[in-house]
């Protein structure tokens, strides 16, 4: 496939993270995501899905570790999100799967055993990393620090232990310039996140290509257009708690990737890399997401919306995230091979035009006789 194709692709991809399904952010009826994406696309300019592949086959390697992050804990619920950790470990599957890398989840202590079931739900023998950096098909979880001190000492002994490759963040809570984390409404819950800047300031140091998906302009990326969040989202500039700073995140990723929901971000990465392979199973498909959505209700992850574990994600009913999947796995399919009814369509669009159009007249001839 060439380079211009992947790129098609990607805008296509593109397009369809980026449909508001519903009117607007929880503060706002306004359909502020079409402004996000935009900057983010107006800073980046190509498609920003085409942009990660590209990007993610030039750098990663076999054998390589990727480290993943992900995990909001939301109050008044004081649970995580399902919006992030699904899509981790389905994306986990898809590197481990196509690229033959060591996936390790970077998450806090509470969200890790959330996690773990996540996991072996996508199919994963859960290890330590050194197992998992020497057999096939194992993945570790690794624990993000709350504290401060002990968050930024920790940053360099991930990264002297494992030297990643790259480092993606899913839906991944982020200081803003005061260095104070924020719910999209603007509560503070510095104390409750894991402090996870000082990884993303420690990998910018050594060169590790990194990327953020994000949906909220709170989550760890969407530093790279703070500027839009801030007169945007409602809350970009004026949370309301004592900061007075804002929600907007202060961690720009060297790409951003924004879409309607976070895991979609991270399923769409999936496709082009099926597509960029020729191998549709890289992408999970319906049956999967089934199972890694039931897997998230049984192990506690919420819809914030509700702060129940139930069969939604981001407010969105559990029938929507299938169908993404589906249309994903449809375009991928679309791309890597033509259908047989395809195949025989394009033979007949191949016909000499002048018998065709002289059928055409010969048809008209007969209706117009009827």
């Amino acid at each position: 496939m060439t380079d211009e194709e992947l790129k098609n692709v990607g805008e296509i991809l593109d397009r369809l993270l980026t449909v508001p399904v519903y009117t607007g952010a929880s503060l706002t009826r306004k359909p502020v995501l079409l402004e996000l994406y935009q900057a983010a696309r107006d800073r980046f300019k190509d498609p920003l899905i085409y942009l990660a592949v590209k990007e993610i086959t030039r750098r990663v390697k076999k054998g390589d570790t990727i480290l993943i992050t992900t995990g909001f804990i939301i109050p008044p619920w004081f649970r995580p999100e399902h919006d992030g950790p699904a899509g981790a470990v389905t994306l986990a599957r898809a590197l481990n799967l196509s690229l033959d890398v060591t996936p390790v989840i970077l998450c806090e202590r509470v969200i890790q055993e959330r996690i773990r079931a996540l996991c072996e739900a996508c199919g994963f023998e859960v290890t330590d990393y050194e197992e998992a950096s020497r057999f096939p098909r194992r993945i570790a979880i690794r624990k993000l620090p709350v504290t401060d001190e002990v968050a930024k000492e920790q940053a360099k002994i991930i990264l002297d232990d494992m030297k990643p490759s790259l480092i993606i963040a899913i839906e991944k809570a982020s200081p803003n310039e005061k260095g104070i984390y924020h719910t999209g409404v603007g509560y503070d819950v510095t104390g409750i996140e894991g402090k996870i800047q000082h990884l993303f300031e420690e990998a910018g140091r050594r060169g590790i290509f990194t990327i953020g998906i994000g949906d909220g302009g709170n989550e760890v990326g969407m530093g790279c257009i703070k500027e839009t969040i801030k007169k945007v989202l409602p809350t970009g500039a004026k949370c309301g708690c004592p900061c007075k700073s804002g929600t907007h995140s202060d961690i720009a990723t060297d790409l951003l990737i924004v879409a309607m929901v976070s895991n979609w971000g991270a399923y769409a990465i999936e496709a082009l890399l099926a597509v960029a392979k020729g191998k549709p199973e890289i992408l999970h498909d319906r049956a999967l997401e089934e199972r890694v959505f039931e897997a998230a209700i049984s192990a506690g992850l919420i819809d914030p919306a509700a702060g129940f574990s139930m069969d939604s994600g981001d407010a969105i009913d559990k029938s929507v995230h299938l169908a993404v999947v589906d249309i994903l796995a449809f375009i991928v399919k679309a791309k890597i091979g033509d259908s047989f009814y395809m195949e025989k369509y394009k033979e007949y669009a191949a016909l000499d035009r002048d018998k065709v159009q002289e059928n055409i007249q010969k048809w008209a001839e007969k209706i117009r006789k009827e």
